[in-house]
């Protein structure tokens, strides 16, 4: 079967505007039957969503983006794993417990990629696409990676909701199943579809500056915690 897959989206437990409830919930209005809510080194937002996924029609791979020395990397897993800047270590772990290691926006000129170490063997994929990236980074990436044997993927790097899916990948698998997911992409079972949303773009820009201005102080921090207590006794 073929299902489509966005995983690399953002809520409000690090610079998202979202609660991971309404990442879940738009995700599946669009159709999205594979999601990653990838907040900056933590799997919190995904461990928080996994209480709202409807797991007939939609996987949830948990997900974190994490600053390394090299620049910022996707970790997707079948459960939450220890997080940690050493990129060795993180290497380690994901070997360890049946995770992708993924380079994000590897040459934005505005964010921190990796660049010019693409070529490694580290990596289980590439985000050869981010809808969230400027046109001049991804066609960078694309030219640097189309001809290579890695997997390549395109994702959102959604921060609102109008960039949930706008660029998505479409996964083949033999069983429904999230480690069948991550099996597939690592075979390259995948067809990346890379888009922009102009409207996604404008309400992103809108969200940046607000929470320029504002900081966190809308935010809710203790409910988060609550939520987290109740995501770790969900999990057990």
């Amino acid at each position: 079967m073929e299902l489509i897959g966005d995983l690399h989206i953002h809520s409000i437990v690090s610079d998202g505007s979202l609660h991971p409830s309404e990442v879940v919930k738009i995700s599946r209005n669009r159709s999205i039957s594979i999601i990653s809510i990838t907040d900056h080194n933590t799997f919190l937002g995904s461990m928080i969503a996994s209480r709202y996924v409807d797991r007939r029609y939609q996987l949830l791979i948990y997900g974190a983006e994490v600053r390394t020395y090299l620049g910022d990397v996707l970790v997707l897993c079948p459960q939450p794993i220890a997080i940690t800047s050493n990129l060795s270590e993180i290497v380690d772990l994901c070997n360890d417990n049946n995770c992708l290691l993924i380079p994000a926006h590897p040459y934005d000129v505005l964010r921190l990629g990796i660049r010019g170490n693409i070529s490694t063997d580290l990596w289980d994929a590439i985000e050869v696409f981010n809808s969230s990236s400027d046109l001049i980074s991804n066609l960078i990436t694309y030219i640097l990676t189309r001809n290579t044997d890695i997997p390549l993927l395109s994702n959102s790097d959604a921060h609102v909701g109008e960039l949930i899916g706008s660029s998505y990948n479409i996964i083949s698998i033999d069983h429904y199943s999230v480690d069948d997911v991550l099996e597939s992409i690592r075979k390259g079972r995948v067809v990346p579809i890379m888009k922009y949303s102009l409207r996604g773009s404008i309400s992103r820009v809108s969200w940046g500056l607000k929470r320029y201005l504002n900081g966190y102080k809308f935010i809710d921090i203790k409910h988060l915690n609550e939520e987290f207590r109740a995501s770790m006794s969900y999990q057990s």
